[in-house]
């Protein structure tokens, strides 16, 4: 059924449905249908009604002159409005459908659900134009299906919950599967005692469920309801009439209606059990009222049976065993496992299968067993023999011999029954059907199946869209930042600077369609390091100043009391998330203020759980925006001339981000008023700082930075743009390059090389024909083993797990597309420079006099310095002072034995992340207090971990714990050294 053409009016219809309705059928019909306890309606393919019937509009609670100006939308229920539009499109293209089934909304609210046939009228050129609908209403059906179901897991809850709290709790979620339970309460009564008892209530006018311990009897309602011994429906009106009269007295709101039924059990009132609505009178109807009365003595009995089970304990060890609960199955053995007792559960189940009935003082062997494998036989007689030596056993059976019906699964409780003296001489079995559950699960493992293969094609595809979009964007980016570096007019470098700063634009959004994809897949890894608290809030000022001051607003920040100086934590994501709470705020704010709150909300030790506040003075968002916001690809602008840009993702991944700080995110707004948008985190205290990190960069010049080295590099890319883009920025730079447009044309120059000048460096693309950069690698590595030079992996491919896949194969580093001239000159400078140490290194131990491999010991003086980089602790010592450093490796020792205690556990448990989150931040905190070689161990070894390699753990992790070890023996010799 077309959305579109629901909204065609009337008279079209009427124009195009000649003869309708019915005034040419015989009168008999006419009262026929009219009359008739089905809901006939007749609709056209727009959903205006052309007729109803009396039956249906007594249910759906409409006048005719209402229903003129209405159409079948309007009376569908809205959560099963998709599905049943579906199935009239159906029936309109042709399809019989034996029981359609719909859910209409009745003018009340309340839901009508109906079944029965809908088919088609034709025109003369076989046009469907007519829906012709007979429905029967079944609600009552459904009411009394649910509350039979509702009845017996009442019925069975005693068993299925732990304790009354549990009992109360089941109660209230299952009742609420059936009728509106947002306010709900049970009280108890003995009339023995002058108190009435409120074990569970749950009001929406207090702040969370609340559990009166006891009150004095007194005139209020629930004493009313025991004193009136029948079930009641009292409206507002009702209530207000019997406390004008004084009959009752009012405690807290007085509801529209509520319901209260007796808990009984024979003549006895235990209590009452209630709902109510704060909402409309029409909110219950007597049904529901019904229904309270049907489930009432279950209730009462259930409550009864928990209140009783501590006097059960009192009674015979074997009929406590017995009657603890109603399981399907119950029976006693003896220590020959002889039958002693059985219920008739376990009797119709041994009859129907061997049609032999089960017998006191014969072995079960002969029943039961004879339905089980000879493996399950085996562990049976195991379970039994733990019973009778005092412990209780449980456990899964699977029944495979089953002669009537599909095999089953059991679960079976063993509890040995204790006598007076300690003996036990009986144990007694309790089983229960678990078969629906068994299946369940191996459907809900499909599923699982099924969604994990969905969002692998959904990574792959985003991974290649990615590609698809950089590979032109390498040719943007690059040509730009070489035209940047050349000598421009004024004019020329603002059309240059504009087209660089929508490059930028695009790429950001791709980045953030990937940070979602990321968040969705739960890959998302925070790479947590030490740096000043203060820093980001300096750096987010600096970011958006500008942007401030072109929109005439102003940009500041106000840090709160008991904040940390220094913290541990993602610097970039907890930027990301202030960058897209100021970004939004300055888009929507002009000639006006945007301040940046931070409060501490409280303190654990070293943690903090931080409340950042983004309050501007804009043009607000009204109540229905408020709830369009942090979804994905949201925006609430979307006319086509929308004053505001943007993808609608930074709201939604930055909510998910705080969410992974272990926080959360929130708004208040108001129209015309500005709005605050904060979010909470939890941060980790240090005294570790980065001080080698410099407040200003300097500003990037490609040009000859690389003369020095002039570095031989060989760039293999099967795309002109891309090998003239990388091209130019290396032979800038002052590299020596020779191109290949394919792997073979690759390796035959590599080959050439070894008799002429080797390359320094490989930059491989990934993607090429024929054969591709993985390929091509491998290759090489076969042909010319340790001979070749490092192979840098150069790809628009960016997801994570690409990067992780491209090490693990081969590939020494990655560099992203699009290329950006500085991030590629400054990869291969590391190289270069990496390649020149490691020849320096090689030179140092061909020389070195070869002694033998000492033990370790407490290093001498003279050998801190291949411990530690006193360049870097000296320059701590003269930011900080000595007192400071020593507090400093104070506390990187306790974080470091705890960091490397949880690499160990997570390991032996198998959660990577969690050993390379751990072993990061050890990595980086060792490598900024300068010391060195724990810091190379740690990265050796991180490295590895991060492409998923964890073959070596075993072998490496021991001598990080070595060189920690000779940290800590070695430290205090390190600080006597400062002034």
């Amino acid at each position: 059924m077309s959305k579109v053409s629901m909204a065609e009016p009337v008279s079209t219809l009427r124009q195009t449905s000649p003869g309708l309705p019915l005034s040419s059928a015989s009168s008999e019909l006419q009262d026929l249908i009219r009359n008739t306890t089905d809901l006939i309606q007749m609709i056209d393919l727009q959903g205006r009604f052309l007729y109803v019937n009396k039956a249906w509009k007594d249910t759906i609670g409409y006048r005719s002159a209402e229903l003129n100006q209405m159409n079948l939308r309007d009376v569908i229920h809205p959560e099963f409005m998709e599905e049943t539009l579906s199935r009239f499109d159906r029936v309109k293209n042709g399809e019989q459908i034996p029981d359609f089934e719909a859910v209409y909304r009745r003018k009340d609210g309340r839901r009508v659900y109906v079944s029965g046939s809908v088919n088609c009228r034709y025109d003369e050129n076989g046009n469907p134009i007519v829906f012709r609908c007979i429905f029967h209403d079944t609600t009552a059906k459904n009411r009394a299906e649910n509350a039979q179901n509702l009845y017996y897991q009442i019925a069975n809850s005693t068993l299925s919950t732990r304790s009354l709290d549990d009992l109360y709790q089941f109660i209230h979620e299952e009742l609420g599967k059936v009728i509106d339970t947002k306010n709900f309460f049970i009280s108890l009564y003995d009339p023995s005692k002058s108190y009435l008892y409120f074990p569970y209530y749950v009001d929406e006018y207090f702040d969370k469920n609340i559990r009166f311990t006891k009150r004095k009897l007194g005139n209020g309602l629930n004493e009313y309801a025991i004193v009136a011994n029948r079930p009641l429906m009292l409206t507002e009106t009702e209530i207000q009439e019997l406390a004008r009269q004084k009959v009752l007295y009012i405690y807290g709101q007085i509801p529209k209606v509520m319901l209260c039924v007796p808990l009984r059990i024979g003549d006895r009132v235990t209590g009452i059990i209630g709902v109510k609505s704060y909402e409309r009178t029409n909110k219950y109807d007597i049904r529901d009222l019904e229904l309270l009365e049907f489930i009432s003595g279950q209730v009462a009995v259930a409550i009864e049976r928990k209140q009783a089970e501590s006097d059960l304990a009192k009674q015979t060890a074997r009929l406590h065993a017995i009657f603890e609960s109603s399981s399907h199955l119950m029976w006693t053995v003896n220590r020959r496992l002889q039958l002693t007792s059985f219920n008739d559960n376990y009797l119709n189940l041994i009859q129907s299968q061997l049609h032999v009935p089960p017998q006191v003082n014969v072995t079960t062997d002969q029943f039961a067993w004879r339905l089980m494998n000879p493996a399950n036989r085996k562990i049976m007689e195991d379970k039994y023999k733990g019973a009778f030596r005092g412990k209780a056993e449980s456990y899964e059976v699977h029944m495979d011999n089953i002669r009537y019906g599909e095999d089953i699964w059991l679960e079976v409780y063993l509890n040995p029954i204790l006598l007076a003296d300690g003996r036990i001489e009986e144990v007694a079995g309790i089983a229960r059907d678990i078969t629906p559950l068994k299946r369940s699960a191996r459907e809900l493992l499909k599923a699982k199946e099924e969604a994990e293969r969905s969002l692998k094609v959904k990574e792959r595809f985003l991974a290649n869209m990615s590609h698809e979009i950089r590979t032109p964007m390498n040719g943007v980016i690059g040509m730009i930042d070489l035209l940047s570096s050349t000598h421009l007019e004024e004019e020329q470098r603002e059309y240059v600077h504009t087209i660089k700063k929508s490059s930028e634009t695009l790429l950001n959004i791709l980045n953030d369609i990937l940070d979602l994809s990321k968040i969705e897949a739960g890959k998302m890894v925070l790479h947590e390091a030490p740096f000043e608290f203060r820093s980001i809030f300096d750096k987010l000022t600096s970011l958006f100043g500008q942007t401030a001051r072109i929109r005439n607003n102003t940009l500041s920040y106000d840090l709160g009391e008991n904040l940390p100086q220094y913290i541990i934590a993602d610097e970039t994501r907890l930027l990301q998330i202030l960058s897209n709470l100021t970004s939004n705020a300055l888009k929507f704010t002009e000639h006006g203020s945007v301040q940046v709150r931070v409060t501490n909300l409280s303190t654990h030790g070293k943690w903090h759980k931080i409340k950042v506040e983004v309050i501007d003075s804009g043009i607000g968002i009204s109540s229905e925006g408020l709830k369009q916001l942090f979804g994905a690809f949201q925006q609430l602008d979307n006319t086509t001339r929308k004053s505001f840009g943007g993808t609608g993702l930074g709201l939604a991944i930055s909510r998910e981000l705080s969410r992974l700080m272990k926080g959360e995110m929130g708004v208040e707004s108001e129209v015309g008023k500005g709005s605050t948008f904060w979010f909470t985190v939890e941060l980790k205290e240090t005294m570790i700082a980065p001080f080698q990190e410099k407040k200003y960069a300097e500003e990037f010049q490609i040009l000859n930075y690389l003369a020095q080295e002039n570095p031989h590099i060989l760039l293999v890319d099967d795309n002109a743009v891309n090998r003239k883009v990388a091209s130019e920025i290396l032979s800038k730079a002052g590299c020596r390059v020779q191109t290949a447009d394919s792997g073979r044309k690759a390796i035959r120059l590599v080959d050439a090389s070894e008799k002429a000048e080797r390359y320094d460096l490989i930059l491989m693309d990934i993607q090429m024909p024929d054969m591709d950069g993985l390929e091509t690698t491998h290759e090489l590595r076969r042909l010319f083993g340790e001979k070749l030079p490092p192979v840098l992996a150069m790809t628009a491919y960016s997801m994570k797990e690409d990067r992780e896949r491209f090490l693990s194969q081969g590939m020494n580093d990655y560099v992203s597309k699009p290329i950006r001239a500085e991030m590629l000159v400054l990869k291969v400078k590391e190289w270069v420079d990496r390649m020149a140490s490691r020849q320096r290194e090689a030179v140092r131990l061909e020389t070195k006099v070869k002694e033998p491999e000492p033990v370790i010991q407490k290093p001498a003086s003279a050998e801190l310095n291949e411990l530690y980089d006193f360049e870097v602790v000296n320059q701590l010592a003269e930011l900080a002072g000595k007192e400071m450093v020593e507090q400093v490796f104070a506390e990187f020792e306790q974080e470091a034995i705890e960091q490397i205690k949880l690499a160990q556990e997570f390991f032996e448990t198998q959660d990577f992340q969690g050993v390379e989150s751990n072993l990061h931040t050890l990595k980086g905190n060792a490598g900024t207090l300068g010391i060195t070689r724990l810091h190379e161990a740690v990265k050796t070894l991180e490295h590895k971990t991060k492409v998923g390699n964890f073959s070596t753990f075993a072998t490496e992790f021991p001598p990080i714990k070595d060189e920690f070890n000779i940290f800590q023996e070695t430290y205090t010799q390190v600080l006597e050294t400062l002034a």
